[in-house]
């Protein structure tokens, strides 16, 4: 017999050590809380194996609204873009799926204001603490600071009960992650408490996250280019010379291109703007240039 919720949700429950483990406080979270929507329907799993997967098959069976959120202590099969592995270990992160409910013409802004508002979340929960930091902005949507990754974006797409479109928009946070723990990342990524030598409240950030993103999208979604700005100033990867692969759709627009050896397109050239659709604009020779969607971009030294 199939394992029911409420089974599965005891289970997960069983498992956690809620001795030494500092568990994501709700009402922590609720109390910094100040959207109309985002985050008020508020779904927590103390262990899944993606929240992603959880967003999708919670919508076949549930009428879950428009900023609902699902959140993980931890996942096992946590993932980014491309299928790459998300190391969530528990307690020490921000696993979640967002659910936007959304048209084309708004899905675009998606990928654009989600990075920002983790950006300007990151700051103010600092900020709140008397600290000070700087998160960067590299393209397509992954979140560094001094030039280590600390948050990334995936978003994908499906549909509820009736068929109208939802974004799932899963995002990673490593906030009190200890990353020299974890050699496969140790060189790539960072937290918020290997970048201040403290370690910063999570439901802070995510609280703030949920209200710059409300904003921020209700903003773009009504026709205002000030989110989009505030994206493309705060990219590293402008100006710089790059490297693009794998480039195409990456669900929101165009086509993907396979993803064997023989077919995976490079593009090497210097990184000269984004366009109102978020594409980045590399020029690859004078007079030339090439328009990306999507894919893996890498900076120059």
């Amino acid at each position: 017999m199939a394992e029911t919720f409420f089974e599965r949700f005891r289970r997960q429950m069983d498992d956690m050590q809620f001795e030494s483990m500092p568990l994501f406080s709700k009402p922590h979270f609720s109390w910094n809380l100040k959207t109309d929507y985002v985050g008020r329907r508020f779904v927590y799993r103390p262990r899944t194996d993606s929240t992603q997967d959880d967003a999708r098959g919670m919508l076949s069976r549930w009428p879950l609204p428009s900023g609902a959120i699902i959140l993980a202590e931890g996942q096992s099969s946590g993932r980014g873009r491309d299928g790459r592995a998300w190391v969530s270990p528990p307690d020490v992160g921000l696993y979640f799926t967002l659910l936007v409910f959304t048209q084309p013409e708004t899905l675009r802004p998606l990928a654009y204001v989600t990075p920002l508002a983790i950006a300007l979340a990151v700051e103010e929960a600092v900020a709140k603490m008397g600290g000070s930091i700087r998160a960067d902005l590299k393209w397509p949507n992954d979140v560094l600071i001094d030039g280590r990754k600390l948050a990334g974006v995936l978003i994908e797409t499906t549909e509820s009960q009736n068929a109208e479109p939802v974004a799932l928009v899963g995002v990673g946070i490593n906030v009190n992650l200890d990353v020299a723990v974890y050699p496969e990342i140790a060189s790539i990524a960072t937290s918020l408490r290997d970048a201040l030598g403290y370690e910063v409240p999570r439901e802070e950030v995510l609280a703030a996250f949920c209200n710059h993103f409300e904003t921020l999208y209700e903003a773009a979604s009504a026709g205002s280019s000030e989110p989009f700005e505030a994206w493309k100033q705060r990219l590293v990867t402008l100006g710089r010379d790059v490297v693009a692969t794998g480039f195409g759709s990456d669900g929101l627009g165009g086509v993907r291109r396979g993803r064997s050896s023989s077919d995976i397109e490079t593009i090497r050239g210097r990184a000269v703007d984004v366009d109102p659709d978020g594409a980045l604009i590399i020029e690859t020779a004078p007079g030339a240039r090439v328009r990306v969607e999507a894919g893996d971009v890498t900076l120059s030294a």
